[in-house]
């Protein structure tokens, strides 16, 4: 029997604050994503003399070596989060795993994580989420290209500077209307998929062939749980946010140094709570997910 939306997100819930450790992983790989940009930054700009002499040279080669570091990269941070969200996925099916057949499992029924499970899940699974990400994300750029390359299209036709400004800010509006739903709907196949991913030990294509299935028979649940997480999660950031918002106000109306040092371990908390509650809240929706997709 399927379970009510409300039930799958209480128990996504509790299997997320179970396995809470799986949250400290988060906040790591967030520092980890912190520092490989921070890095490549820096070894990349150790003689800026160069680099300017490269631009007045040759644009073409400097763009291009742009390009390239960019796309490792995002290649790089990408395969990383796809091993951690992996291992998280092992956990959660494994928490699935151990209250299958109770009626009403505590919180503690959950608990499933360990080092050993989790670095198991992301060897076996990373490289199927990477390519889930990949092919996901990149349909979705795509089907997000349709409307701007019909308005620079437009905008080309257009012989005059007054359509050509009113067609430039139309299509951007109907690209931001466009992006919205199809960002949800993208973000919804790639978590399904990465459940049944770990879940079937499938291939990419297999898991967003199942995953696309299973949205598609059961959308209304789906949507439910993934417009409620993101909710909770916009909502909470507001929230947390609010905390520095006196703050920065005051700092900004004083344009003193004081108020920077004094307020900053205040923003360092804010800004370390924040990304708690962000690790906790993508974790819920994962978990939730793979309840979804593991109830009998």
């Amino acid at each position: 029997m399927s379970r009510s939306t409300t039930d799958v997100l209480r128990r996504g819930l509790d299997s997320t604050l179970a396995n809470w450790p799986l949250i400290a992983i988060h906040i790591a790989e967030s520092f980890l994503f912190i520092l490989i940009i921070i890095g490549s930054v820096i070894e990349n700009a150790e003689n800026p003399a160069e680099a300017i002499a490269a631009i007045v040279v040759g644009h073409w080669a400097l763009i291009l070596y742009i390009l390239v570091i960019i796309t490792f990269l995002l290649a790089v941070l990408i395969a990383i989060h796809s091993f951690v969200e992996a291992g998280n996925a092992r956990v959660f099916v494994d928490a699935e795993h151990a209250t299958r057949g109770v009626a009403a499992p505590g919180r503690d029924a959950f608990r499933a994580f360990s080092m050993d499970r989790w670095l198991k899940g992301g060897r076996i699974s990373w490289w199927s989420v990477f390519w889930i990400y990949n092919l996901v994300w990149g349909f979705g750029g795509l089907i997000l290209l349709i409307p701007l390359l019909l308005t620079i299209l437009a905008m080309f036709a257009a012989s005059e500077p007054g359509p050509r400004v009113a067609i430039g800010c139309g299509g951007l509006v109907i690209s931001l209307v466009v992006a919205i739903p199809v960002m949800i709907l993208i973000a919804i196949w790639a978590q399904k998929a990465i459940a049944v991913c770990v879940a079937r030990a499938a291939t990419a294509t297999a898991a967003l062939k199942e995953g696309w299935d299973g949205i598609r028979a059961d959308f209304g649940r789906h949507f439910a749980v993934a417009f409620i997480v993101f909710v909770v999660a916009f909502g909470g950031a507001m929230a947390i946010s609010m905390f520095t918002m006196p703050m920065s106000m005051l700092r900004g109306a004083s344009n003193t140094p004081f108020f920077a040092i004094a307020f900053a371990p205040a923003q360092i908390v804010v800004s370390f709570a924040q990304g708690v509650f962000s690790a906790a809240v993508g974790l819920w929706f994962l978990a939730s997910y793979v309840g979804l997709t593991e109830e009998r």
